[in-house]
């Protein structure tokens, strides 16, 4: 009886990963077409470095979170990278995916970018709101020589 069960459980859990590398995939093809190219849009726009750029963009939770003061700071440490130029790698991130089937939906990105100082190194998080996609969370690093 116990041998059962134990296959009936690792059989279940077999199925619900399997649903859930499905589910990803299918979400992983559906944003790349509209998610994937809001990102390049989204630095591109904000690469300007202005406080007005970036508020542009930001969702209404991630404005409600960052003061005044944060923001300049935040913005005075991403000017030294300074133009965008291109997405050179983007990866979707299943993980983030999975966690959105219990909450809002937040759509998550990182890989590398060509700014005018070099390779940056981005991880950000959309949410989709309408036809837009608005950024929840960003952070970008110089990639290391």
């Amino acid at each position: 009886m116990q041998i059962q069960t134990l296959r009936l459980i690792t059989a279940l859990f077999v199925i619900i990963f399997i649903m859930l590398y499905v589910h990803t995939n299918s979400e992983q093809r559906f944003y790349s077409k509209t998610a994937e190219p809001a990102v390049t849009q989204i630095f591109k726009d904000i690469s300007d470095w202005q406080k007005a750029s970036l508020l542009r963009h930001l969702a209404p939770e991630a404005k409600e979170t960052i003061t005044d003061e944060q923001l300049n700071q935040l913005l005075d440490r991403y000017r030294e990278f300074g133009w965008f130029y291109g997405v050179n790698e983007i990866n979707f991130s299943r993980t983030a995916s999975v966690f959105s089937l219990f909450g809002d939906k937040h759509i998550n990105y990182s890989g590398t970018a060509d700014y005018s100082t070099g390779a940056v190194r981005f991880n950000i998080t959309l949410v989709k709101r309408g036809k837009y996609f608005l950024v929840y969370n960003f952070s970008l690093a110089r990639v290391a020589d």
